[in-house]
Parts: C-alpha cells; sequence; structure tokens
C-alpha cells in the first residue's frame, strides 16, 4: 500500500517511483501486461493473426495459477476496513498489525 498517485498510471511505474525498488532484483517477479517494457517476468502474448504454441499456453497457465493467489488475496486485503480508515497506532506498529490481522484471516479461513 502507497500513498496515492495523481492522474492514469500504471501500478509498475508508481512502484517505481515509490523507490520500494530501489537496490531491488526484480527479474524473477511475476507481473501482468501492466509491466511490459519492465525486467519482470510476464506472459506470452498472442501474435496477431496467429495461435501460441502449446508450450507459450502452458507456460501462460502455470504463470496465471500463481498470479490468482496473490491478485485475490490483494483483493481481500482491499476490502478490510483497517486499510479504508486511518491507522491510530504508532506508525512502528503497523507492519505487525498487518501480519497478525493477515495471520488471523487465514487462520479463519483455515476452519
Amino acid at each position: 500500500m502507497s500513498k496515492p498517485f495523481e492522474g492514469c498510471r500504471r501500478d509498475f511505474r508508481c512502484l517505481k517511483q515509490s523507490g520500494i525498488l530501489h537496490g531491488r532484483d526484480t527479474t524473477s517477479w511475476l507481473a501482468d501486461e501492466g509491466c511490459i517494457g519492465s525486467d519482470v517476468i510476464i506472459l506470452f502474448r498472442k501474435p496477431r493473426k496467429r495461435e501460441q504454441s502449446q508450450w507459450q499456453k502452458d507456460y501462460n497457465f502455470r504463470h496465471n495459477k500463481i498470479r490468482v493467489a496473490v491478485e485475490r488475496t490483494i483483493a481481500h486485503s482491499a476490502t478490510w476496513r483497517i486499510l479504508h480508515a486511518d491507522y491510530r497506532r504508532p506508525c512502528n506498529t503497523f507492519a505487525t498489525t498487518i501480519a497478525v490481522v493477515i495471520g488471523l484471516y487465514f487462520y479463519a479461513c483455515s476452519e
């Protein structure tokens, strides 16, 4: 989560502008087509007027199978009230608080 950025911007551009990627190797990260032109791993695009090879389809399937879990987690966290309201605890406890909330959520889902 970060501060909002003005205008129509791709997520990866905002991530770069936030400075959080400084010094990080992103060459093994999986991403969607919104990151074309960066050094992350994206899906194979379907060529115009041709079909993808079977290995590209298989690769895209496995790629999406991993990404769907991440996208689902992001969607769930966006609906939590703690992320909609002001955080009223000391800022240095934010990471611990979110970790506890995530742990409780997944504990509740496992039962």
